[in-house]
């Protein structure tokens, strides 16, 4: 059984060999950082070794930009306008291009990326590559809706302007989820078939609560949310919604929605219990993730590693599950205790 077959008979909830593994929000540095730390030639080689079944697009190897260059204030911006230090440095509402909107009006005039201004090569070749090793592939919908609303507006100006300017919430956030709706026919008309999955990544929740509250969610963001999940359905491709944080309040409404998959199961945060979210949602949806980055995954031993991984993967038992960190495997995880991690998991199969 490979990897796309497994994945695929555990999101519908059919027998396998075994779960699936994988390390989804791993950055392609840290993927390199662990081959290299065990002996390895490759990242390819790293997968093989761990068994790990799901392989995820990055942003840069999906489409890409090829309009004219753009910028705000006199710095380097994105295909949004949005300068590359918002992204890298957090959301300063000082050079947010729409920090100062005021006007339904002023959303419109704004100079909107067309979806018409990306390549599909670079996307093609990776997926050809991944397909042919077997892998589960997933599509990258990076921080499609409400991170490129904060992007764009600020982060407290985004929240404020729920309150405030409700008709310009919608007009902004209406015009961000048209144009990935768009992206992603883009992606998957050009996967023909490749992709299995496609993530989008929202983050809703911290770490004791939401960002915002369920009725302000449901209000303003699970009907475009709802748009996109029917466009990756209507292609015959999962849904994997990824939210950071406490985000129990909301797993009701992405299951209603349509989501096949939760990730990354930040089991630290509010209310994110493995066992609690067992009862509550197992029969309903596929979780993916739940093994520990803040405290567990770090510090270890490889021993502790192992005990919670086992009692991870008994919570779940029966369930749909994938194995895999509660967030990506950051430069503070040592290669040993990831290891360990998936050695263990290969083990109780």
């Amino acid at each position: 059984m490979n990897g796309k077959e497994r994945v695929l008979r555990t999101l519908e909830g059919r027998e396998t060999d075994r779960v699936p593994f994988g390390i989804f929000g791993t950055s392609p540095e840290n993927e390199r950082r662990m081959a290299a730390d065990m002996g390895l030639g490759s990242v390819d080689e790293l997968y093989d070794l761990w068994g790990l079944d799901i392989r995820h697009i990055p942003e840069d190897k999906t489409l890409i930009y090829t309009g004219p260059a753009r910028s705000h204030q006199g710095l380097s911006a994105d295909c949004w306008g949005v300068p590359y230090e918002v992204r890298r440095y957090g959301n300063s509402g000082d050079v947010c291009p729409l920090k100062d909107v005021g006007s339904v009006e002023e959303v419109e005039a704004y100079q909107w990326p067309d979806v018409s201004d990306f390549d599909s090569t670079e996307f093609e070749r990776t997926l050809d590559r991944y397909a042919s090793r077997g892998y589960c592939v997933e599509g990258g919908l990076w921080a499609p809706i409400f991170h490129n609303v904060t992007w764009l507006c600020g982060f407290e100006t985004t929240l404020s302007n729920l309150v405030e300017q409700p008709e310009v919430s919608h007009a902004v956030i209406g015009r961000v989820t048209d144009f990935w709706i768009g992206f992603c026919k883009r992606m998957l008309e050009a996967a023909k078939g490749r992709v299995s999955i496609m993530q989008n990544c929202n983050d809703f929740g911290s770490q004791r609560g939401l960002i915002m509250s369920r009725a302000m969610f449901r209000l303003f963001f699970r009907q475009p949310l709802q748009r996109l999940y029917n466009t990756i359905h209507s292609y015959g491709v999962k849904v994997m919604q990824h939210s950071c944080g406490a985000v129990d309040e909301l797993i009701g409404d992405f299951i209603e929605m349509g989501a096949d998959m939760i990730n990354p199961v930040q089991v630290s945060a509010e209310g994110m219990e493995p066992a609690g979210l067992f009862a509550r949602y197992g029969d309903r949806i596929c979780f993916y993730g739940g093994v520990d980055t803040q405290h567990v995954l770090p510090e270890g031993p490889a021993e502790r590693v192992r005990d919670i991984t086992r009692k991870t993967l008994e919570i779940f038992r029966g369930g749909r599950y994938i194995l895999g960190p509660s967030q990506g495997i950051e430069a503070d995880i040592p290669t040993s205790h990831a290891a360990a991690m998936f050695e263990e998991g290969k083990r109780l199969f």
